[in-house]
């Protein structure tokens, strides 16, 4: 559950981010879904949107007024990565800031979208760049649909999820307080084929780590099929979930 804390910069800069990319949604008639809004951590992207069958995978880049980038090569190269394996576009929106006595100057780089490649030469207009060809889902979204379907039963439950992140190598998933003020954290995995995945090969999970020690742990297996032979992005499916499972004693 312990994360570090962004930095007031970062936070205002990927706000700025995230309301001139829905001014844009708003002007093409709020076609565009945002797939992940939320701040996660760890994660490989700041922000991640889809259009049709296509997803856009954002990191913000903060330049100074010395043309330094605030991005590192390691979180470049992770970035691409996981985009080149699941099937993202990648883009970056690119904000000059200047330091001011107690606050920051941030203007975007360009109007309207203020997207741009990976080399950061060209603008990217994801009305055109979107493609409405079927595309199957990949691995990164079917993990991070079974965590939104989980996190939708907590609430509903009538407690509050307070983290969640959507890597698929990262135990536990999601972080939540219960209605008696506990908290407590959730296991999720997800199959595509016929079988729901069983909580047995997670029993005593929280055994191996001692920060989980003082928390009561569950799991929960969400298991997605289509009547078609694939799962595409934006088709129907069906959704079978049966709630938390204790695997804490």
């Amino acid at each position: 559950m312990d994360r570090p804390e962004p930095s007031d910069l970062f936070l205002e800069a990927r706000q700025m981010a995230g309301v001139q990319l829905q001014a844009q949604f708003e002007l093409n008639h709020n076609r565009f879904t945002w797939i992940k809004a939320e701040l996660t951590y760890p994660s490989f992207d700041h922000l991640t949107f889809g259009y049709k069958s296509s997803i856009f995978s954002l990191l913000v880049e903060l330049i100074d007024d010395s043309g330094s980038s605030s991005l590192t090569g390691q979180q470049r190269g992770r970035w691409t990565d996981a985009c080149s394996a699941n099937n993202l576009i990648p883009c970056l929106f690119k904000i000059d800031y200047v330091a001011l006595m107690d606050a920051f100057d941030l203007n975007p780089k360009h109007a309207g979208w203020n997207l741009v490649d990976v080399d950061g030469n060209e603008l990217i207009d994801p009305v055109t760049m979107a493609t409405e060809a079927p595309m199957e889902m990949s691995a990164w979204e079917i993990h991070n649909f079974s965590i939104q379907v989980v996190r939708e039963h907590i609430a509903e439950q009538g407690d509050e999820v307070l983290s969640f992140c959507d890597l698929p190598e990262v135990n536990p998933q999601i972080w939540f307080r219960n209605a008696e003020g506990k908290t407590n954290w959730v296991i999720v995995q997800s199959s595509t084929n016929k079988d729901i995945p069983q909580a047995e090969a997670w029993m005593g999970f929280g055994q191996s780590n001692e920060q989980l020690l003082p928390y009561a742990g569950y799991f929960a297996g969400v298991q997605i099929s289509s009547d078609q032979a694939t799962l595409n992005r934006g088709a129907g499916m069906f959704v079978n979930f049966k709630g938390l499972i204790s695997i804490t004693s």
